[in-house]
């Protein structure tokens, strides 16, 4: 029998919140059958050994190396047989009904492609959810630290294109630490594409989806919890990199030739910003080694 839903969870040194993430599916897949994907990229924790001994009915993929987030996810969503997909976070719990909310919204909606819940903080305040699609001029609001000036005129009239997070609303994308799409969207628009290692690839994934004519839904009925960065902040500067890289990669999809042109003028000036901040990060630690500062 086919199931209702199809989970994918991409896993990087991250045992402990998978256990929890794992172990929140019940209660959020309440009402629905599901089959869960665990795809680890090599974490040196004991992730997968985790999963297969306390998780035995979750279908692991053990790669040998570090695939990436999309390809990682790929791997999975090509055995997927649900009715309806997830990509979820490893760094994730899912409340009560949560998944079985999206289901029932995409099902009831035939003409959304995908969907995403109202995201929460591990406090439990709001995380915000349900973007507009990138500009250049945003990003360098953004990276150049003037956005900060007026973070909420920023978020409300640029970023997000409203203020209340507790209603219904038709937006261009939503986060790939929990985003859900039909099946049939999926097989008509492709997977997520392998052009990104990580970053920017479930921003381009709902491009395509609103370019095939499909709408994108936050609701924020179904609410998750998500416990922000906790699979990358061990290597931020790494990771910046890899963000500038898949902006660049973003727009080269999807953009106009004068996006593509200041794009590049955006993550010059971003990387020098944070090639000096992580320097100053460095010497800090030096300087505290030799006990010259606290």
């Amino acid at each position: 029998m086919r199931p209702d839903l199809s989970i994918v969870i991409v896993s990087y040194n991250t045992r402990d919140m998978l256990r929890d993430c794992l172990n929140a599916l019940p209660a959020g897949c309440e009402g629905l059958t599901v089959e869960v994907f665990v795809v680890d990229n090599n974490s040196p924790d004991g992730s997968i050994e985790m999963v297969q001994r306390e998780f035995p009915d979750v279908l692991c993929i053990a790669n040998r190396d570090n695939a990436g987030f999309t390809k990682a996810n790929n791997q999975a969503l090509k055995l997927a047989q649900g009715e309806i997909v997830v990509i979820l976070n490893p760094d994730t719990e899912t409340e009560p009904r949560s998944m079985t909310t999206l289901v029932n919204f995409l099902r009831e909606h035939p003409d959304t492609g995908a969907v995403g819940p109202k995201l929460l903080n591990t406090d439990g305040s709001l995380q915000h959810n349900g973007r507009r699609f990138p500009t250049p001029y945003r990003e360098f609001l953004g990276h150049s630290g003037i956005a900060n000036w007026n973070r909420a005129k920023f978020d409300n009239e640029m970023e997000y294109g409203r203020e209340d997070f507790d209603v219904l609303a038709e937006v261009d994308q939503v986060s790939g630490a929990c985003m859900m799409v039909t099946k049939r969207v999926m097989d008509e628009v492709g997977m997520l594409s392998e052009d990104f290692y990580m970053y920017y690839e479930e921003v381009e994934w709902c491009w395509r989806i609103r370019q095939a004519g499909y709408k994108v839904y936050y609701v924020p009925e179904s609410r998750v919890v998500h416990h922000w960065m906790g699979s990358v902040r061990q290597v931020s500067h790494a990771m910046t990199a890899r963000m500038f890289k898949s902006a660049l990669t973003y727009y080269k999809k999807t953009g106009t030739p004068a996006q593509r042109l200041a794009i590049r003028g955006v993550i010059a000036m971003g990387l020098a910003k944070y090639q000096f901040i992580y320097f100053g990060v460095r010497v800090k630690r030096v300087l505290r080694g030799l006990k010259l500062i606290r």
